[in-house]
């Protein structure tokens, strides 16, 4: 969104508005910023099927996820060894710093984000698994 918004009042921001998301973006997805301000950014991603996003981290945010349609595998770990599956209707928690990168299934997949505890920016574009997690 990137306008200052009056927090003393409840807010509501259209799924039209998550349809132009910010510049922070990865390979492979859409992410459509709700809010973020006082340490806490969060919106919606979209993923098309099939998709491979590149490899990323979310600096200092730890990120909660809700898988509300499809599933993905979300690789990590030195040489991208580790994974796990997420499908709709799973959480799932990303550590602050934590490269990794998601394979969507051919349905594609979406869900809404969640990163807490940070400041500044919430996407890192990597080159492989073993990048050191930096925020330059």
């Amino acid at each position: 969104m990137g306008e200052q918004q009056d927090q003393s009042v409840p807010i509501v921001v259209s799924g039209d508005a998550l349809d132009a998301p910010p510049s922070e973006q990865s390979a492979g997805m859409q992410r459509g910023e709700a809010f973020a301000h006082d340490g806490v950014w969060a919106g919606f991603s979209h993923f098309p099927g099939g998709a491979c996003t590149g490899w990323h981290h979310h600096g200092d945010y730890a990120t909660y996820a809700y898988i509300t349609d499809g599933g993905m595998n979300v690789e990590y770990g030195p040489g991208g060894d580790g994974s796990i599956e997420v499908h709709a209707g799973d959480f799932v928690y990303i550590p602050a710093r934590f490269v990794h990168r998601e394979t969507v299934s051919a349905e594609g997949g979406a869900g809404v984000v969640v990163r807490v505890g940070g400041s500044g920016q919430t996407t890192y574009n990597t080159d492989s698994p073993d990048a050191e997690p930096s925020t330059r």
